[in-house]
């Protein structure tokens, strides 16, 4: 048996406890002990909505893990500023790509170990929660927990096509600083979807946007919504909702090649009828793309409060610190004929800054969430698991193929992987696409990747053992 452990998973929540004062308003020169922390409900909601602050950070779902490290291996941009060249080389050992692998393990697992923080914590003070606010919090940690580890286990271990037995990861699900044994693949997946379900069952009757609610808006808010609760019960779809846990049950799942269930979960979503498909009537409005479908098409996503200036001007323009682009060549290519012409998404997601020669990634303009689960990943999981190619069309007709049916003999794997390529730019899923699906080679692209599917896990996390 190897076993590993990574150093920060011990502490005693480096986010709870000690240098958190940038979401958590304590004095900088102390720390905070678990029991005052958690000796009231507006802590535990502190602490929950703390994970999620460090999720948007650019180490982890604010950059590496979406818009940047992650669709830089997944090819989907042409070119990147030179600092960043050897990712797209995959080049694991230069100082530049070491960096953002080690930031994606080291920020996950702190998350997770503040999950557990949670976790250990909440059900011997039960007693501090007003009516369905332990439950969602519980859920919540538990689903999060779950998420994060499913994400490490997609970056740092086999595909479970590939290796379902082959060594994964640790599955953190306590405070400790003792070893961690590593489990297989299979057993990190059944431990996620562990995690998930229960979170599920026991958010389904309190969660606001949940099937004990027949409607759900997070528009008109009055005073005293933000007052009751401290608006704990707002914005769900800026949390993992249980509709967003649903939705991460059909994306495991699939991964796990499970499709009877995650046909199931992706319909659960789908004809829950919070979240719709964009209409061509709204394009016409003076929002943009990414905030339109930040209203009607993500599920779960992450609350970045300066999304132009720390997002956006950072990853996509000539001046940007990592400068993500996508060529009109490659552009061209994705969205092939008629796509360039007519898909609302070249359309719409894309800008040309004044003064400069290139054409960027716009879809994070007037928008402040990044997504983490959006209904058009339910319509892809839809179409892949039951071979209808109806909920493929679906997608389709929204997103400007009205006009273009698809043909009645058409390869669906085929046009999945292409609609996949268009709707997730910037958004770090297409990586995993392709891994979940062993490519040896890209589209369009001569690697091969053999090899380079697997993150290193960093050298100095790693003891008492020799991970592989």
């Amino acid at each position: 048996m190897k076993y590993s452990i990574v150093k920060y998973i011990g502490l005693v929540g480096a986010l709870l406890l000690g240098g958190c004062n940038d979401w958590l308003d304590v004095d900088p020169k102390s720390q905070i002990k678990q029991e005052v922390l958690f000796e009231s409900e507006a802590g535990f909601r502190d602490a929950l909505t703390g994970i999620y602050t460090v999720m948007a950070r650019k180490q982890m779902y604010g950059g590496n893990e979406t818009m940047g490290f992650l669709d830089m291996v997944g090819q989907v941009y042409t070119d990147v500023a030179y600092d960043y060249t050897d990712v797209l080389n995959y080049d694991y050992e230069a100082t530049k790509v070491e960096q953002c692998i080690d930031t994606i393990w080291r920020g996950n697992y702190n998350a997770i170990a503040n999950c557990n923080h949670i976790l250990a914590n909440i059900d011997e003070r039960k007693n501090v929660f007003s009516s369905g606010v332990y439950e969602a919090v519980k859920a919540e940690a538990m689903a999060l927990r779950g998420f994060l580890h499913f994400d490490l286990l997609r970056g740092f271990a086999p595909s479970y096509l590939r290796g379902a037995d082959k060594a994964a990861i640790p599955y953190v699900e306590k405070v400790t600083n003792e070893p961690i044994a590593q489990l297989t693949v299979a057993e990190v997946i059944d431990k996620v979807i562990g995690d998930v379900e229960t979170a599920r069952e026991l958010i389904r009757e309190v969660d606001p946007i949940g099937p004990a609610h027949d409607s759900y808006t997070e528009q008109g808010y009055e005073t005293e919504d933000y007052i009751q609760g401290d608006g704990f019960w707002l914005y769900r779809k800026s949390r993992l909702n249980y509709y967003g846990m649903t939705a991460l049950l059909a994306r495991v799942y699939l991964y796990k090649g499970d499709k009877e269930n995650a046909l199931e979960c992706a319909k659960e979503v789908i004809d829950s009828k919070k979240f719709t498909l964009l209409e061509e009537s709204q394009l016409v409005t003076t929002k943009t793309w990414g905030l339109l479908c930040s209203e009607n098409e993500y599920i779960s996503s992450l609350y970045v409060y300066d999304m132009e200036k720390g997002r956006s001007d950072v990853y996509f323009g000539e001046e940007s610190s990592m400068k993500c682009h996508i060529s009109d060549t490659r552009r061209a290519s994705v969205f092939g004929t008629p796509g360039e012409d007519i898909d609302w998404r070249n359309q719409n997601m894309f800008f040309l800054k004044t003064g400069e020669a290139k054409t960027y990634v716009g879809k994070y303009r007037g928008v402040n969430r990044i997504p983490l689960l959006k209904l058009s990943e339910m319509y892809l999981i839809a179409a892949e698991a039951s071979g209808d190619k109806g909920y493929l069309q679906t997608l389709r007709d929204h997103r400007g193929y009205v006009n273009y049916p698809l043909e009645e003999n058409c390869d669906l794997a085929a046009e999945i992987e292409a609609e996949y390529r268009k709707e997730f730019i910037a958004e770090g899923q297409l990586f995993y696409y392709y891994k979940r699906l062993d490519y040896v080679t890209l589209p369009e692209m001569g690697v091969v990747m053999t090899g380079n599917y697997v993150f290193p896990m960093p050298d100095d996390e790693i003891e008492f053992g020799d991970i592989k």
